[in-house]
């Protein structure tokens, strides 16, 4: 009897500090997210360096038959682009502004998923973006739309994550932390 003590009692105190080890390395990882500077981003700063290069030779009519090939289509229902992503953005806190497309709107005008877009009517306007111009947008919270035509900021960790949905595919993805009307920083 004796014995079934002293080893219900040695396995009570490994759990109990099992418990708090977990606790302490959970609290040193939300001290870690929480203290992660927030990095505001635009939308050329989801192009790879190469790609922004490309994208700016086609705009000034130097770019290659390749390059043509990849970014535009006879099609008017076909996304062109790329999935070609920036590594360092995987994982980051940021905040980025856009245009919020909810993708799964319940009876009170409320979403809990959606497309951030680089600007308005995309996605709805043939051809989509690039899916490296997309990100795929989830929210814990449901969020109201009160007019979809209005830019809001977003922040939350950015993550390369590649999705399809019936409008267009996506290169990005983000749990959204915060959504907030779009007001220019002052100069």
């Amino acid at each position: 009897m004796r014995l079934a003590q002293s080893v219900l009692s040695l396995g009570l105190a490994l759990l109990a500090g099992l418990v708090a080890a977990c606790s302490e390395d959970d609290a040193r990882q939300d001290l870690a997210g929480a203290t992660q500077e927030t990095l505001e981003i635009s939308w050329p700063d989801l192009l790879p360096a190469s790609e922004r290069a490309t994208l700016d030779a086609m705009r000034s009519g130097a770019g290659s038959a390749e390059d043509l090939a990849e970014y535009s289509s006879s099609s008017r229902d076909y996304q062109t682009g790329s999935f070609r992503t920036v590594e360092r953005l995987d994982g980051r806190r940021v905040r980025m502004p856009g245009f919020l497309l909810p993708l799964d709107v319940t009876q009170r005008g409320q979403a809990n998923a959606f497309l951030l877009l680089p600007y308005h009517g995309a996605c709805v306007h043939y051809p989509a973006p690039p899916p490296n111009q997309i990100v795929y947008v989830t929210s814990i919270e449901p969020v109201a739309f009160d007019a979809l035509w209005d830019p809001v900021w977003v922040e939350g960790v950015l993550q390369i994550d590649r999705r399809a949905t019936e409008l267009a595919e996506t290169a990005y993805s983000m749990t959204v932390e915060s959504v907030s009307d779009y007001a220019p920083e002052p100069s």
